[in-house]
């Protein structure tokens, strides 16, 4: 099988990641996509960001609609990194037989070289890059790992979980933002 990878936060999950697994299913013909929260991500260090087994449930029910869509814990471990590389070996012990395609924004190019053994990752799966058409990706090519990064053309998603979050501080609606059976329980979570 061919199974797309989307980890992250997910602080909160949001239609624009909806949207990211959506678009890589459909342009790399995949099987499904694998949602991973992380427990303990390595680059973003919060102290307050919700307990992972409340942000899994709400990937869990964002989801739910998406029989192509699937949610995992093998990235929910909060004693140890949430590595890529520990990852994507625990997901080959699991299923060897499967090709894993990880699944990232453009933003991501910039930080790849900040990851624990990249350069391993790089070799153990393949990379899907959201691509915005008004970035010229030119500037990417002189990197040692161009050719491993696969792009997909989709417009700019204007979301992020950390607006989000601004948004349910200020009372401000976010219901075109986040999927609809999740909203209020978004509200409570994030106004306090």
């Amino acid at each position: 099988m061919k199974i797309g990878l989307l980890g992250g936060s997910f602080n909160p999950v949001h239609n624009g990641h909806l949207r990211l697994a959506k678009t890589a299913l459909d342009s790399f013909d995949l099987d499904k996509v694998l949602f991973l929260p992380s427990g303990n991500h390595p680059l973003k260090k919060h102290s307050s960001i919700p307990p992972v087994e409340i942000r899994y449930n709400l990937v869990k029910k964002a989801i739910a609609s998406n029989s192509d869509f699937e949610i995992s814990r093998l990235d929910m471990d909060t004693e140890t990194p949430s590595y890529t590389k520990l990852l994507v070996m625990r997901l080959h012990k699991k299923l060897p037989d499967d090709k894993f395609y990880f699944i990232a924004g453009s933003d991501i190019i910039s930080e790849l070289k900040k990851w624990h053994d990249y350069k391993w990752v790089l070799n153990n799966i393949e990379l899907i890059i959201a691509h915005r058409p008004d970035i010229d990706r030119s500037k990417w090519s002189e990197l040692d790992y161009f050719s491993k990064l696969h792009f997909m053309e989709m417009e700019p998603v204007d979301i992020s979980s950390t607006v989000i979050r601004e948004m349910v501080k200020n009372g401000k609606d976010i219901s075109r933002l986040v999927p609809g059976n999740i909203q209020n329980e978004l509200i409570k979570l994030y106004s306090s």
